[in-house]
């Protein structure tokens, strides 16, 4: 039994450990698959706050709706990460770094509503100004870190992902 058992562990990590990843028009087709539905939820997110804002009359409910707000980014966006991350590694020179940095974007941007959203309920209601300003800080810095850990599949490294990106089904589609 030993012996069966020894081979079979090494052929299992020696499958994930390179050996060519998947092909880039099929990963940057997953990546685009799970990229697009966070945007849309993203979108729909900020135009639903945006909504609620317009009505928000004190401090409590302003602090609501960008909870739900923050929480529900936070959640779409880690979604987002682990369909990502199941895309693979592109089988492309570096593909394991890209692979790292597409999941690490999206990490970043989950990170930074979820700072965002820690730092809106932490803070007091009143006076009402104080509160206010400092949600309008809040939102600076996640704006800052969001454009920071933003995507952009047109500075890739690998001319090939670049050509997916802009062929492949997912990424073309509405």
């Amino acid at each position: 039994m030993r012996r069966v058992l020894v081979p079979a562990v090494v052929l299992v990590l020696a499958a994930g450990c390179g050996g060519g990843g998947v092909t880039p028009l099929r990963w940057a087709g997953s990546v685009c698959a799970a990229l697009k539905p966070w945007r849309d939820r993203i979108s729909g997110l900020n135009a639903q706050a945006a909504r609620e804002m317009t009505a928000a009359k004190t401090p409590s409910e302003t602090r609501d709706n960008l909870l739900r707000l923050f929480a529900g980014a936070r959640q779409a966006s880690e979604q987002a990460r682990v369909k990502v991350v199941a895309a693979g590694v592109p089988g492309v020179d570096g593909g394991r770094t890209i692979a790292d940095r597409f999941a690490g974007s999206v990490a970043g941007v989950r990170d930074a509503y979820g700072k965002a959203h820690d730092t809106v309920q932490g803070l007091p209601l009143t006076p009402a100004k104080k509160f206010y300003d400092a949600v309008t800080a809040a939102i600076g810095t996640l704006n800052k870190e969001y454009a920071a850990a933003g995507l952009d599949t047109t500075r890739l490294a690998s001319a090939e992902l670049r050509k997916d990106f802009n062929e492949a089904p997912a990424c073309t589609s509405g």
